[in-house]
């Protein structure tokens, strides 16, 4: 089977590989947690508590440190209501769901 990319010229990656929004933008979501928070807060608001253990194998710095970072760049948004702190997914970060489709597509052909 010829891979898409191999079918291609590489004229996509010559001209976006190297743009630094394009390298930011794998350093943001590349990481192990970025994209399983996007998921998690796909269908509602969230406490941080109810996000760890949605996420089940979590260390709360961790999280709050990356939930901090996705804050950092409009991804996810931190707001008080009644007390409670809830996280709720912005409409830039609901643009990474396709994304985590595509991945947990991918995911489910590699068994």
């Amino acid at each position: 089977m010829k891979s898409i990319a191999r079918g291609m010229d590489m004229t996509l990656c010559k001209e976006y590989c190297n743009e630094p929004e394009f390298k930011e933008t794998l350093r943001l979501i590349g990481d192990f947690w970025t994209l399983r928070i996007i998921a998690t807060l796909e269908s509602e608001d969230l406490r941080f508590c109810s996000i760890e253990r949605a996420l089940g194998d979590s260390n709360p710095a961790t999280l709050t440190a990356r939930l901090k970072k996705l804050e950092q760049h409009e991804l996810v948004a931190r707001r008080v209501d009644a007390g409670d702190t809830l996280y709720t997914l912005t409409p830039r970060g609901a643009k990474l769901l396709p994304i985590v489709e595509q991945m947990q597509a991918f995911a489910r052909t590699q068994s």
